[in-house]
């Protein structure tokens, strides 16, 4: 027994074998997943976009900042509950793996009820608040209201593979998410084409996908032979486990709703510009996330790497990640700039035949396509500097560079009434962002942080 429970705890284990090697099979995974769940994204506002219209394809779009003002401090819980199950894998710690599990799953629990409550109550109002224009705020609130009723889903899953990934698995939680593409594709298909649900079809098929793939991941966690499972006969919140995922996912929640909220007030800049404007700045968000994803997936994975690594106490291998990661992303970066700006034109067009649409969209993307490696960098540091523990710092550079962002926004763009003020705004808290995270990886005292420690080595002096 007691070598099984061995056998288990080294599946997935990023502590040994060669660092490159290691870190881009971990990450190519959870790369292909991002990719995956744009397309999950995009498939929603391809269909709205060629068969319902422009106004439908901004009502998709000026949503996406309301979901992600309500989801973004569980985003930040499940970001520490990862790392806390990623230290306590590192650490071989069973008993507090375990513990960690199931109060992650119990807080998904709870706040995914919450989350749905709130936001069917107020998704409207808060729509108001933000200037929708008038011709597409019916099917803005419908659509908001329905895909509310999928957050429990969403929310889960989003746990759950943080839980795989924690244990070193990155494999299967992609391989659910591309089962639930396909079938949202084929969803979204269904009732926009044939059932002619419009944009409430494309929510539907949303909330359909997101609980299959909830109920998946939790049956791959349940019965998948891991160092921990989910025991649903013993669920509940651990004060222990609860207290470390407060202390490293709540920056990094406060992070993602300040975040959230700085985007909804840019959003309400960009609704100033008319429902043609923003159905090109959705578009851009969703060409835009094909260069996001990989440096998100290559941040996911770098802090499961520190996060075991530090757990383990080995602070060498843990900063020849950091520096190999960096390497990939600015490659990425690179590479993904170019590629726009030669063939972003074709990717704009498969969302709308909108000439005006097309404009606005192609000259944002052009100017974004400068500054990918530099979101890439700060994306790899603040990752490797929140599985260390240190999620303090990515929140107030986080911070900083919306603090930068916002008046960036309206003096530059509001004022002289250009929406190209608007890309220069978000490229300004890029630079920001990157540069105060790598002056904290540099000079800071983030190998102090860790949480979880190898019963083998003494714990650090606080």
């Amino acid at each position: 027994m007691a070598e099984s429970k061995n056998s288990s705890i080294r599946k997935g284990d990023l502590t040994e074998g060669g660092i490159v090697s290691k870190l881009t099979l971990f990450a190519l995974p959870l790369i292909a997943g991002n990719i995956v769940n744009q397309l999950y994204n995009v498939a929603d506002s391809v269909v709205v976009g060629n068969f319902v219209g422009s106004d439908a394809l901004a009502a998709v779009g000026v949503c996406f900042s309301v979901m992600m003002c309500f989801n973004a401090l569980f985003f930040g819980l499940s970001m520490g509950a990862g790392i806390l199950i990623a230290q306590c894998f590192g650490a071989k710690r069973q008993e507090q793996l375990q513990d960690a599990v199931n109060t992650s799953f119990t807080l998904t629990l709870i706040l995914g009820a919450a989350i749905t409550v709130l936001g069917v109550l107020l998704s409207r109002g808060i729509l108001v608040l933000m200037r929708t224009p008038a011709n597409i705020l019916d099917d803005s609130a419908t659509y908001l209201s329905i895909i509310f009723f999928a957050t429990v889903g969403n929310l889960v899953y989003n746990m759950g593979s943080g839980i795989l990934r924690g244990m070193g698995d990155s494999r299967w939680p992609l391989l659910f998410l591309i089962f639930c593409s396909v079938m949202n594709v084929i969803l979204d298909l269904l009732f926009v084409i044939f059932l002619d649900m419009g944009v409430a079809g494309v929510a539907w098929a949303t909330l359909l996908s997101q609980c299959s793939s909830a109920v998946l991941v939790l049956l791959r966690i349940h019965f998948g032979g891991y160092a921990a499972r989910i025991q649903f006969g013993h669920l509940g919140i651990h004060k222990e486990s609860l207290m470390h995922i407060l202390r490293l996912g709540l920056p990094s929640g406060i992070q993602e709703m300040a975040f959230s909220a700085g985007m909804m007030i840019v959003q309400s800049f960009s609704n100033g510009f008319g429902s043609d404007f923003i159905a090109a700045n959705s578009i851009i968000m969703k060409v835009d996330g094909f260069a996001v994803m990989p440096m998100m997936g290559l941040g996911s994975a770098i802090a499961t790497f520190v996060g075991q690594n530090m757990g383990a106490k080995k602070l060498d291998r843990t900063k020849k990640g950091i520096h190999a990661a960096t390497l990939m992303v600015t490659g990425i970066g690179l590479v993904m700039g170019v590629l726009f700006l030669a063939f972003g034109h074709y990717l704009i067009r498969a969302f709308t035949s909108n000439a005006q649409v097309i404009e606005m969209a192609m000259n944002g993307l052009r100017f974004l396509a400068f500054v990918y490696t530099i979101m890439g960098i700060g994306s790899v540091v603040s990752g490797a500097m929140r599985g260390a523990g240190a999620s303090v710092a990515p929140m107030i550079t986080s911070l900083c560079g919306l603090l930068v962002r916002i008046p960036v926004a309206y003096f530059f763009a509001v004022l002289p009434h250009n929406y190209m003020g608007l890309f220069a705004a978000m490229a300004s808290a890029m630079i920001v962002n990157c540069c105060l995270i790598s002056i904290y990886y540099f000079k800071g005292n983030w190998r102090s942080k860790t949480v979880v420690h190898s019963p083998a080595d003494p714990q650090p002096e606080q």
